[in-house]
């Protein structure tokens, strides 16, 4: 009899947790849709304010910052979700941030001293006037990646879902205001820092609301202490997430180096209005299995295994439908609804969708490895990764 009460009981906690999961899921993904939502409703006006060669400025600029950004804190925000106790995790927190504020103002120097060659490094020298924005977006998102961490450990799902919606109101009307003015290229890189620095306000309301007393506490030998038992993520994981990043990032960077600024406004289009959403569609997933397989990696490694096999599936079959769509009639679409000079952002689209949906499924699992402690295979991962993308853009451009 006990022991059939136990298995119920089991049963029972399993459900409640997968329910706990799947509601925390909804309600992130729920947020960054609305987000997502606003930038693909203004698509159209937008892209009747600002030329293909405006997108290809900004698809440049944020190629840049995006590779970077990941190593805003050397990667000390993601154990922030790791350590057993929140004295820890808050000492983690400060040091990121810390590292934030350093890796911005060095960022902002090397900027203003070799704008004019990064400018001619990436063939767009139309951007040259505008780089002194990017150490400003490396900031603001900096400090958002880290409170964002924070905030997963905490599980405070919707805190997170309101700041995707702030940064996507921000981005929107910046850009869609400037527009009007005709201010030219600089409205959309307006837009983008502006909503790179949206949110963190909230996320910092809520740390300081909840735990002042903890963070009170932070002290630099334990600061010290914290750097050092988690050294792995800026010796090794941070190697790996700037190889990732760059994965994702180089392709418009490199169009505009071999094909202009144009093609790479084509280019960030599609990823605007498709690829864009659902990564972060895939970032909010992700946010929620950080949290959930932190957990089971220390109480249930076997359950991990499950919920990555899961995960994977669900999110399978929620990008199949949409992507099958797109692959059949995006050009027709995007002519139709973005004005006639962005069918081959359309064309785009359609050669690919099959990665789109590849990536909507892999971008939530990825934190695995670094979960399990294991960087070295993440290094070995998204170095032949890189090494493919670029590998098959220069052969591209070579031919």
């Amino acid at each position: 009899m006990t022991a059939f009460v136990n298995r119920v009981y089991t049963l029972f906690s399993k459900t409640l947790r997968e329910k706990a999961f799947v509601r925390s899921v909804a309600v992130l993904a729920g947020g960054t849709a609305l987000a997502q939502g606003l930038a693909v409703l203004a698509s159209p006006l937008l892209t009747r304010l600002y030329t293909p060669f405006d997108f290809g400025l900004l698809a440049t600029y944020t190629s840049i910052f995006s590779i970077l950004v990941v190593v805003a804190s050397l990667r000390y925000e993601v154990a922030i979700s790791l350590p057993e106790d929140d004295g820890t995790a808050s000492n983690l927190l400060v040091l990121s941030l810390a590292i934030v504020l350093g890796m911005s103002i060095v960022g902002g120097v090397v900027v203003w001293l070799l704008r004019d060659y990064i400018a001619y490094w990436i063939n767009a020298p139309d951007l040259q006037p505008y780089l002194w924005l990017l150490p400003l977006s490396f900031l603001g998102a900096g400090v958002y990646q880290v409170l964002n961490y924070w905030a997963v450990r905490k599980h405070a799902y919707g805190w997170i879902a309101q700041t995707k919606l702030s940064q996507g109101l921000g981005i929107v009307l910046t850009q869609a205001g400037a527009g009007l003015l005709q201010l030219g290229p600089v409205g959309l890189l307006l837009g983008d820092v502006i909503g790179r620095m949206s949110g963190s306000g909230i996320l910092v309301t809520l740390a300081w609301r909840q735990d002042r007393t903890l963070l009170k506490r932070v002290n630099v030998p334990a600061l010290r202490w914290a750097a050092f038992r988690y050294r792995k993520f800026p010796l090794l994981s941070g190697g790996s997430a700037l190889l990732n990043s760059a994965g994702l990032q180089l392709p418009p960077l490199l169009l505009a180096a071999f094909y202009g600024p144009q093609v790479a406004g084509w280019f960030a289009l599609g990823q605007r209005v498709i690829a864009v959403p659902m990564t972060l569609m895939g970032r909010a997933v992700a946010q929620v299995y950080l949290g959930e397989a932190s957990r089971l990696a220390q109480e249930n490694p076997r359950a991990l295994h499950s919920l990555f096999l899961k995960t994977a599936r669900r999110l399978l079959l929620v990008g199949g439908v949409p992507i099958a769509i797109l692959g059949t009639s995006s050009p027709w679409l995007f002519e139709f609804l973005f004005g006639d000079h962005w069918h081959d952002a359309g064309v785009y689209v359609q050669l690919l969708a099959m990665m789109f949906i590849v990536q909507l499924v892999v971008v939530p699992l990825s934190q695995t490895l670094n979960v399990l402690e294991r960087q070295d295979l993440q290094l070995a991962w998204d170095t032949g990764r890189l090494m493919m993308v670029v590998g098959g853009i220069v052969a591209a451009s070579a031919l």
